[in-house]
């Protein structure tokens, strides 16, 4: 398109625009995402609409209408054609060796029919290379390389690739292979409950698939969050300078010397890390730190640290935690080990929270579960948080922090 309108006199700044639409509306419609076997036909109306934006935007002021829709059906023509040929070419190299090794997890019935399918048609792109099984079938057509908590030393010995899972309860597996950079698939059995609640765009001979959403750290916004906590941390304490001295001042005079708290925490994939916050107790011992719920009703508090917890000013420190990189400003709150390993005895899901990196506020934090509330919500919360990560949730998160904080009775 940007060939197309350069060679029709048209300005660069116009030019650049109908290229970037074209590319942008390719992306909304999952044009250019990965798919197991790729058809050029695939995702054509979206083809055909980015031809339409991007022509309209690069020639309607000089052209016709009717030529503007011709321009468009030829982009969409040359894009099917361009499709057609690196497919080919794909299915090729496919057939030829060229395949994805992968790990096939249950090796009954399903799994084995699957993975005959795959070996019989490699243009697929899967490569099954075993099994992962701790009671396999019987005549297995590929061998079975170990049971589900061998993942890991099969995953790194073999050099697989993808994982394709073809049974349930299999969660644990799923986010261990995703993690070690696997595809993941599920591969659900003809009627299970799963495929009317998906849209099914991947199948092996009609086998369906539902490929694994990737992590969030692999994502393109992925530094685009790191880059608004700097920001925003380094914003926030040039701001607040004036309050943290002030704050500073009225807690010395109230508690003494040290105003600054530092207390150990379980951050990001368990990593500890040392949180700063304004003092507003000064604990007995170092015990009672580590070990003591809430001190929301604790009578040693003086007026000026009600205050500050309050408003929440004890929290402003925590921005150079983020300035550091040990936390975030939207995230799962950090919370002392002691806690971390009790609650990951007796809270299912709680260890999951530490897949996204703590954060100041979070979720759970502008849905009123802060202080003394329930864990089992918190962890509700949190991990409904990770699992659909986007930058506009943190955008959302962070407005509706300030608003909470500004509102009467807020804090």
């Amino acid at each position: 398109m940007a060939f197309a309108a350069a060679n029709a006199g048209q300005s660069v700044p116009r030019i650049a625009l109908a290229g970037l639409l074209v590319v942008a509306v390719g992306g909304l419609g999952h044009v250019y995402a990965p798919r197991v076997l790729p058809s050029s036909l695939d995702r054509g109306f979206w083809l055909a609409g980015a031809g339409l934006v991007g022509a309209l935007t690069a020639f309607r002021e000089t052209t016709s209408l009717i030529v503007v829709v011709l321009i468009a059906l030829l982009f969409t023509f040359l894009a099917v054609c361009g499709r057609s040929v690196l497919y080919f070419l794909i299915r090729r190299a496919r057939r030829r060796g060229r395949a994805v090794p992968a790990l096939v997890v249950g090796a009954g019935a399903h799994g084995q029919r699957l993975a005959r399918n795959l070996l019989a048609y490699p243009e697929y792109g899967l490569l099954p290379l075993g099994f992962l099984d701790e009671t396999p079938g019987e005549d297995p057509c590929v061998p079975v390389l170990g049971g589900p908590g061998d993942l890991v030393r099969v995953v790194q010995a073999h050099g697989v690739r993808a994982v394709v899972i073809a049974g349930q309860g299999q969660q644990s597996i799923a986010r261990t292979a995703r993690s070690l950079g696997c595809d993941v698939y599920l591969a659900p059995d003809l009627g299970e409950l799963i495929i009317d609640f998906v849209t099914l765009r991947e199948h092996v001979r009609s086998f369906p698939l539902v490929r694994m959403r990737p992590e969030a750290q692999r994502g393109l916004a992925w530094p685009l969050k790191r880059a608004m906590d700097v920001a925003v941390a380094l914003t926030g304490l040039v701001v607040s300078a004036p309050i943290l001295a002030l704050c500073a001042l009225l807690i010395r005079m109230e508690t003494g010397p040290g105003v600054l708290f530092r207390q150990r925490r379980v951050g990001y994939r368990d990593q500890p890390l040392e949180l700063i916050k304004l003092r507003t107790l000064r604990p007995a011992d170092a015990r009672e730190s580590e070990t003591l719920w809430s001190i929301a009703h604790d009578s040693r508090i003086g007026p000026v640290g009600r205050l500050l917890r309050k408003a929440s000013f004890d929290e402003l420190p925590q921005l150079w935690n983020v300035l550091r990189g040990d936390m975030s400003i939207v995230g799962p709150r950090p919370e002392r080990p002691h806690f971390v390993k009790k609650f990951s005895r007796t809270v299912p899901g709680y260890g999951l929270r530490h897949r996204m990196p703590v954060g100041i506020t979070g979720w759970a934090q502008i849905h009123g579960l802060r202080g003394d509330t329930s864990i089992e919500d918190r962890v509700r919360f949190d991990n409904h948080y990770i699992d659909g990560w986007t930058l506009r949730t943190d955008l959302k998160i962070m407005l509706q922090t300030v608003w909470s904080l500004l509102r009467p009775g807020g804090g």
